[in-house]
């Protein structure tokens, strides 16, 4: 198995199901972190900004220590940027794709 597809193992699987869909989750990560800089912000972090802000934390780390954890990770946070933005839950190889909201 690639990153790639584990990303996409995890962010569908074990993550969301922990977690919630990434838009929910990051929605929620970013009402925190807006509330806890709000006094050095001129506007608020969107859910968008917070995979954006991971993948870059990954990218650091990787810098410094390289390990699979880091390019998986950062492949993860991607690919829930790019569920949050087109609605398209991610699939790995010939797996049928679900609705983007139907996680119950």
């Amino acid at each position: 198995m690639n990153h790639a597809e584990e990303a996409i193992r995890l962010i569908t699987g074990d993550r969301n199901e922990s977690y919630g869909t990434p838009d929910q989750d990051f929605s929620g990560i970013a009402a925190m972190w807006t509330g806890l800089l709000n006094t050095r912000l001129t506007s608020p972090i969107t859910a968008e900004d917070v995979p954006l802000m991971m993948c870059a934390l990954k990218l650091r780390r990787q810098a410094h220590k390289p390990k699979d954890d880091n390019l998986i990770d950062a492949h993860g946070y991607l690919l829930c940027l790019q569920w949050m933005t087109t609605g398209k839950r991610p699939v790995a190889g010939n797996q049928t794709q679900k609705p983007a909201h139907n996680e119950d």
